[in-house]
């Protein structure tokens, strides 16, 4: 009995790890500065309710948007010319923490560290952008992945904000 006990609260840990993030409520406002310090331009995402995409901000290396928020509401951020993954506070989705006061908190968006695949794939995406990846001498395992152009679909946030 005890086995099968560990079994279901292993499981039920793994289903609310893959849950896709989504806010959750507006009970406890925060307040969060993002501020870009890679070297590439930064496209902010909140993620609604429903768990899409809604663009707040593209802000170039430097630049920082304050945003009023809730502890429950993740954000993420994206290359705004190849949609490559950034992170926030070294975490892919970022969930602001309670704050002790009106203050913002400091919060970077960098580049991560990316697998060397990825990094490969970035790189012969920028170099051929408009090549079949069928006619380079490459793997055929990335000229699978390269055949998909990485796409996001979001909606721009009302108050949309590009400097």
């Amino acid at each position: 009995m005890a086995g099968n006990q560990d079994e279901d609260v292993g499981r039920s840990t793994e289903r609310e790890e893959s849950k896709e993030p989504r806010s959750l409520n507006n009970d406890i406002v925060t307040y969060v500065r993002f501020k870009n310090r890679c070297d590439r331009i930064a496209t902010l995402f909140w993620f609604n309710f429903k768990g899409s995409l809604v663009r707040y901000s593209i802000l170039k290396k430097g630049e920082f948007i304050d945003m009023n928020t809730y502890v429950t509401h993740p954000w993420c951020a994206r290359e705004t010319v190849t949609n490559d993954r950034l992170v926030i506070d070294k975490q892919r989705v970022f969930y602001p923490a309670e704050g002790a006061d009106l203050t913002y908190k400091l919060v970077y968006i960098d580049i991560p560290v990316y697998s060397l695949r990825e990094r490969c794939k970035q790189i012969i995406w920028k170099a051929y952008p408009d090549t079949d990846p069928k006619t380079l001498d490459i793997p055929r395992v990335l000229t699978k992945e390269l055949d998909t152009k990485k796409s996001v679909s979001y909606t721009d946030y009302e108050g949309f904000h590009q400097s």
